[in-house]
């Protein structure tokens, strides 16, 4: 099984602490979770890619609104969409983040960017609160306020080696 680390100068604080333990556990726990469920399937046009979430049991579409988009000049990618709706599914806490993580996991490897690279979106300044600002694998900050309390977000990917299976997860459409 592989494992997944946080940024590297905090890599010696946070092993010695247990932190990377329970980091490593989460997403370990949480993407075979969000696999027995459900499927996550993709289209790509270009440098945009679809992702579609269905019941793994039913067939049923759970979500379509899924986008992920390939910056060519800086590098990096534009997460436009990311509702996966699994929030009005029974037991699903903490499957959005695994989708989340795995959306962009398999985006950067489809646009063949290197092992790290920045992630922007813009989003509600309570859903970055509640959600982004916790996703501890991508360190999403503030880049600037918008108006009507939308934010636009910064953070950044890195490859790790987490769960052995990622490729096989995310299927074509």
């Amino acid at each position: 099984m592989q494992h997944l680390s946080g940024p590297s100068f905090y890599l010696p604080y946070m092993e010695q602490h247990g932190f990377i333990t329970l980091q490593k556990n989460f997403l370990n726990q949480q993407i075979p979770r969000l696999n027995d469920r459900f499927l996550l399937t993709f289209s790509r046009d270009d440098t945009c890619m679809e992702y579609f979430l269905c019941n793994r049991h039913t067939g049923k579409q759970i979500s379509k609104t899924l986008i992920v988009s390939h910056e060519v000049f800086s590098g990096s990618l534009y997460v436009s969409r990311f509702y996966p709706e699994l929030y009005r599914q029974i037991n699903c806490k903490y499957l959005s983040a695994a989708c989340f993580y795995l959306m962009v996991h398999h985006a950067a490897n489809a646009f063949q960017l290197l092992d790290t690279c920045r992630v922007n979106l813009e989003t509600d300044k309570a859903v970055f609160l509640q959600f982004y600002a916790r996703l501890q694998d991508f360190n999403f900050s503030i880049r600037y306020a918008r108006p009507a309390d939308k934010v636009c977000l910064t953070g950044n990917y890195r490859k790790n080696s987490l769960y052995t299976e990622f490729d096989n997860i995310i299927q074509a459409h």
